[in-house]
């Protein structure tokens, strides 16, 4: 957190530190490397999107291949301490987003920006009131005080919206384990059904047969009859005939519960399609919102020399259990602590001695309980006491528990408290 500084001012000629004159126009805008220095960062952060910084930099040329976003914000906020080409162009850009809808503001008072500024910050469109606050020429220090402490605040806040995401996408991604098991066993109530109605089409169409050959006997006897005097033949025929009747009635009911088996199984085959495109859309909008929140936690957790967890020193951390799938995520953490990354999937229904193998090479292990067998803890536990090394239980198998281990011990190397 960059420490306040006093706002852009001089000193009267007589020595006075009472008087205080702002050295611009009062009608005129300040610039932004002429704002208080503990604004130039929201200013950057808040009323420039991550495209807009990019683009700037870009086109003074001051943007570096592989530029992370932290390094872009860092960038544009020292250009501000000093006139030149970047912080110009800056000026011109938040000029042309802000400066008509504030223009009216420069012949106000203080009050009435300050007015301005706190129904903003209420409304959650922040950014307008920022920019007219920082760069009014006639609000006092206190003024500068109070704006900068509600946009101080306003940032904790919105990393508590962030934490609270991370919550539910951790809720997320069980339900869409579970939802995936469903529509494995969905796909082979499918694949069942499908050979069910290719059964029964198949029975259908030999019934069809059986019909169309029994009605043509049946007419060619009627042809052989119609001109013989032989009424006891007639006789049997007509029975025979009653039976074959009745033979085609039987083959027609059976027909008729095909059709309507057909009907049912075809009704519940458009069900489980319905129901597969929708789990198609939710594993879309799932992996959308994992990709925006990883970035979240990968830009929340980013750190640089300063931070005591900022090097794991290549100690190898093992992580036994949590979610298979997101092995590699773990191993991008861990790695981006710079450590080295060992894994196991926590199974031990065929024995420990693997798993013990990998503990003896870890220098620290992380064990998370949600995704892990009873039996798989234990032996955790017990390996972290026979091999003296330090065992963190985790409560959750999420990327942001991983990173708040880290960075809560300081080093990861100590056993936890």
């Amino acid at each position: 957190m960059m420490t306040p500084h006093p706002p852009y001012c001089r000193h009267d000629q007589s020595g006075d530190n009472t008087t205080i004159a702002l050295e611009t126009n009062p009608l005129t805008r300040l610039k932004p490397w002429q704002v208080n220095h503990f604004f130039k960062c929201p200013l950057v952060g808040m009323c420039l999107t991550q495209d807009e910084q990019r683009q700037l930099l870009k086109k003074t040329r001051v943007l570096d291949k592989g530029d992370s976003a932290y390094d872009m914000h860092e960038k544009m906020v020292a250009s501000l301490e000093s006139e030149n080409r970047l912080s110009r162009r800056i000026d011109a850009l938040l000029e042309r987003k802000f400066g008509r809808s504030m223009q009216d503001f420069l012949s106000s008072g203080a009050d009435a920006v300050m007015a301005h500024f706190k129904i903003a910050l209420e409304s959650g469109e922040i950014a307008g009131g920022l920019w007219n606050a920082a760069t009014h020429p006639a609000l006092s220090a206190q003024n500068h005080r109070e704006v900068f402490g509600n946009v101080h605040m306003a940032m904790h806040w919105t990393a508590e919206e962030r934490l609270q995401l991370t919550r539910r996408l951790g809720g997320q991604k069980r339900e869409l384990v579970q939802l995936h098991e469903q529509r494995k066993r969905d796909a082979g109530v499918r694949r069942s059904l499908k050979k069910t109605i290719e059964t029964l089409q198949q029975e259908k169409a030999a019934l069809q047969g059986r019909l169309r050959t029994a009605e043509t006997e049946n007419e060619n006897l009627r042809h052989q009859l119609s001109g013989s005097d032989h009424f006891s033949k007639i006789a049997a025929l007509e029975q025979e005939n009653q039976s074959k009747q009745a033979e085609n009635e039987q083959f027609r009911q059976q027909l008729a519960e095909a059709r309507e088996t057909l009907g049912t199984l075809m009704a519940r085959n458009r069900k489980l399609s319905d129901q597969m495109a929708r789990q198609r859309e939710l594993n879309r909008h799932f992996r959308q919102e994992s990709r925006v929140v990883i970035g979240e936690l990968a830009a929340m957790n980013r750190c640089d020399a300063s931070c005591p967890a900022f090097d794991l020193c290549r100690k190898r951390v093992l992580i036994v259990g949590g979610i298979t799938r997101m092995e590699s995520a773990y191993r991008k953490l861990i790695e981006g602590y710079g450590g080295s990354f060992d894994y196991h999937d926590g199974y031990v229904k065929r024995g420990a001695k693997g798993l013990e193998l990998c503990f003896k090479r870890a220098d620290v292990v992380l064990c998370p309980v949600n995704c892990n067998s009873h039996a798989a803890c234990k032996i955790v536990k017990n390996l972290g006491k026979k091999h003296n090394k330090p065992v963190h239980m985790l409560a959750s198998s999420s990327l942001s528990a991983v990173s708040q281990v880290i960075q809560e011990d300081r080093c990861v190397g100590r056993p936890p408290n």
